[in-house]
C-alpha cells in the first residue's frame, strides 16, 4: 500500500475508536449488535492489511469470558481491550507511514542533492530557488588575471545577451557561502568554469554542477584536458 492508502486506513481505525469512545461515554452497557459492528469494521481493515502484506494485523475475536453473565452485552473490560488493540495497530501504521515518508524524502534529496544546502522557512520546509532562463553561474579563480578576463571578456559577453550572473570567485570559508553557491547553481540556466590553475572553489562548483546535470561551459588552455562528468 502507498502512503495515501495507509493514511486512509489510519483514519478508519481512528473512526472506530471515536465511535467506541462516544458509545462508552453515553451508555452503561455494550450490546452485542453494537460491538459486532465495531468488530466487523476492524477485522475488515485488518484483512486488507494482511492481504496486502503491508503489516500482519490480527483479527479480533471474543472469548467466552468477554460476555456478561446474561450473554446480552459485552464486558466493559473486554471493550477496553478491543480499544487498546485498535490503538496499537494505529501506532504501528503511523510508524510505517513515518518510514515511508522518510524514504520518499531521502529519495527526493538524492535526486536533488543540493537541496540539503537550501534555506528553510519557519515550518522547516525547503525554500527552493526559482530557476531562471537568463541566469548564469560563473566560477573563476580569484587571481588578478582571471578577474581581468572576466571584466574585459566574459562580463561584456553576458551583458550583451542580457544574462544576469552570479560570480563565485572566492574560497568557500563557511556553510553560508556553500549554501549561497548551491542555491545559485541550482537556479541558473548554465554554468561557466574557468579552470586556470584548477582553483579549489572552481573545481568544487564544477563537481556539483556535474552532479546535478547542469549544462556547463569550460574555459581552459587548449593543451589541458577537461575533467569528465563521468
Amino acid at each position: 500500500m502507498d502512503i495515501a492508502q495507509l493514511t486512509d486506513l489510519v483514519d478508519k481505525f481512528n473512526y472506530i475508536q471515536a465511535k467506541i469512545s462516544k458509545y462508552l461515554k453515553n451508555n452503561q452497557y455494550i450490546y452485542l449488535r453494537v460491538f459486532d459492528s465495531w468488530q466487523e469494521s476492524y477485522n475488515s481493515l485488518a484483512k486488507q492489511l494482511n492481504a496486502d502484506k503491508t503489516l500482519t494485523v490480527p483479527t479480533f475475536k471474543l472469548g467466552p469470558f468477554d460476555y456478561s453473565p446474561s450473554g446480552k452485552s459485552i464486558k466493559k473490560t473486554s471493550v477496553e481491550k478491543f480499544y487498546r488493540t485498535i490503538n496499537h495497530q494505529v501506532i504501528r501504521l503511523e510508524e510505517k507511514l513515518e518510514a515511508l515518508n522518510k524514504a520518499v524524502e531521502e529519495k527526493l534529496i538524492a535526486s536533488r542533492p543540493l537541496e540539503k544546502f537550501f534555506q528553510r522557512d519557519a515550518d522547516g520546509s525547503l525554500i527552493t530557488p526559482l530557476q531562471s532562463d537568463n541566469r548564469v553561474f560563473l566560477a573563476i579563480p580569484a587571481s588578478d588575471a582571471n578577474q581581468e578576463l572576466f571584466t574585459r571578456g566574459i562580463q561584456p559577453a553576458l551583458e550583451s545577451q542580457r544574462f544576469s550572473f552570479f560570480k563565485a570567485d572566492h574560497a568557500l570559508l563557511d556553510d553560508l557561502a556553500l549554501c549561497e553557491l548551491s542555491q545559485e547553481l541550482y537556479a541558473c540556466r548554465l554554468a561557466i568554469f574557468d579552470l586556470t590553475d584548477q582553483a579549489p572553489n572552481v573545481m568544487l562548483a564544477l563537481g556539483l554542477a556535474y552532479g546535478i546535470g547542469k549544462p556547463v561551459i569550460i574555459l581552459q588552455h587548449q593543451t589541458e584536458v577537461s575533467p569528465s562528468a563521468r
